[in-house]
């Protein structure tokens, strides 16, 4: 469920200056509702800044699908209760508008609230609403990559508008469930939950989600997981995407099912530099007629410093229907402050 890549590239780093804290935890406070007055140390800055982009075999062009930019976030506690927003300044760059299969408009700059959410801590989960944020489905539906960018997983949720979420964990036993709609039109946007649960420990994680939206009639049912080995990391991703009239491309094709499973491992060089590689394969049934795909990625992530870090990520395909088999690379850097 493929995210903005500025998050993705966050999210792929653990000791990510955006990395807000939504565990449930204990308040200092017995009451469960106390709420002190409202001050500075209540409230933290962080950002990024970073660098990158695509091309492929395809399009011969360069283009950056809103790698680039400066996103800028604000983390709130207040004893039990929690607030995050985030905002994007980005570039989004192509050098042939006729050909790059992002944009047909030339190069342009954009902003973008990505997220802002108010939660609740219950001790057992965080319940939160949000303006725009992710789905409960989203914290686990690429668990089993560990490459940097070109990993296969379930169909895109991405954010959501109208958030409403609960999502925890209690001794090694996840869940999360949400109700989100696709836009910020209440009335015009269409309706969807979804939701997972999973067993975490310090080996392994093991999740199961399932999705089901309103007018698209479109239902997802993914598992995935990941085994830590040390400096060896393996996971997968397996999911069954089920569509039906108007489905996610808006078109009127019938018994549509995506049937898929991306496999991945990460091998730590040293403490700076992760090798990973993955394979990807799903078979599209639309209208009875079936069509295999497949592919294979190695990337590679190198942290140059305590708040820097970079990667680059080739992806090959292997079958591609009736279409051409291209290369994808994309390398991107970011600075976290």
């Amino acid at each position: 469920m493929k995210k903005t890549l500025v998050a993705l590239a966050i999210a792929s780093i653990s000791t990510s200056a955006f990395a807000v804290d939504t565990s449930s935890q204990n308040s200092k406070n017995d009451e469960m509702f106390a709420f002190d007055s409202m001050h500075k140390d209540q409230f933290s800055v962080s950002g990024s800044v970073g660098v990158g982009g695509y091309y492929d075999t395809k399009s011969k062009a360069l283009y950056d699908d809103w790698a680039t930019g400066l996103t800028l976030a604000v983390n709130y506690r207040n004893n039990r209760i929690i607030g995050y927003f985030e905002t994007d300044f980005m570039l989004n760059y192509t050098t042939d508008s006729k050909t790059s299969p992002v944009l047909n408009k030339g190069s342009e700059f954009a902003t973008d609230v990505d997220k802002a959410w108010l939660g609740f801590d219950t001790g057992f989960g965080i319940a939160s609403f949000g303006w725009e944020n992710d789905t409960a489905l989203d914290a686990i539906d690429g668990a089993g990559d560990n490459t940097y960018e070109f990993g296969a997983s379930a169909g895109d949720a991405s954010d959501g508008f109208n958030v409403v979420k609960f999502q925890g964990s209690t001794s090694g036993f996840a869940y999360g469930v949400s109700y989100f709609e696709t836009g910020d039109i209440h009335v015009t946007a269409d309706k969807g939950v979804n939701g997972y649960v999973g067993i975490e420990q310090e080996i392994f994680n093991v999740y199961a989600g399932y999705e089901t939206r309103d007018e698209a009639e479109y239902d997802v049912i993914t598992v995935t997981g990941n085994v830590n080995l040390g400096v060896v990391k393996l996971g997968a991703n397996f999911w069954i995407e089920d569509g039906d009239a108007k489905d996610l491309t808006g078109k009127n094709i019938t018994n549509k099912e995506n049937t898929g499973y991306y496999l991945s491992a990460g091998y730590t060089l040293s403490e700076d530099l992760t090798l990973a590689a993955g394979y990807a394969a799903n078979t599209k049934d639309i209208s009875n007629v079936e069509t295999d795909y497949s592919y294979m990625n190695v990337a590679a992530m190198y942290t140059l410093a305590s708040n820097m870090d970079m990667g680059v990520d080739i992806r090959q395909d292997l079958d591609a229907g009736a279409a051409d088999e291209e290369t994808y690379v994309f390398a991107a850097g970011y600075y976290y402050f």
